[in-house]
């Protein structure tokens, strides 16, 4: 079995929500309860708000592009792709398309699956630009 996405992605997809999350989540509540007369603004109202539109939009960023990201590995007939507390394994030929995004020097990969799996019916990871080429060398031949 070879392992296609990054190693990074367990720190993007779990450590990195988890600590926004919980700290700054908690930090946030703290800010938002604390008396008026203790904060060292003269008007603490739009600081409040402006800290929790932060806190909301990047909570939003971070969903929509770590939290769903996917370790994702192969062998000959199989892929298995997990989120760390749930593994699956479909036949290749499940796979109906793919595409690519280039960021950062690595390639953020949408695998579309023929039918919604337990992990949702588009998987996402990041990979670097070998494994990426190796996981198209596997997948274009079964999709014609």
């Amino acid at each position: 079995m070879i392992r296609i996405s990054s190693s990074l992605t367990l720190v993007l997809s779990i450590f990195i929500p988890v600590f926004w999350f919980v700290f700054f989540g908690s930090l946030c509540l703290f800010f938002v309860l604390q008396d008026p007369e203790d904060l060292p603004f003269s008007n603490p109202v739009p600081i409040k708000i402006g800290f929790i539109a932060f806190y909301l939009f990047f909570g939003l960023c971070i969903y929509y592009f770590l939290f769903q990201l996917r370790r994702v590995e192969l062998d000959d007939s199989y892929i298995y792709i997990t989120n760390y507390f749930k593994t699956i394994k479909l036949p290749l030929d499940q796979v109906v398309s793919f595409s690519t995004i280039h960021l950062f020097g690595m390639n953020r990969v949408k695998v579309r699956l023929a039918y919604k799996s337990s992990l949702g019916k588009n998987i996402r990871f990041i990979c670097d630009k070998a494994r990426f080429d190796y996981f198209k060398s596997r997948i274009e031949p079964l999709q014609q």
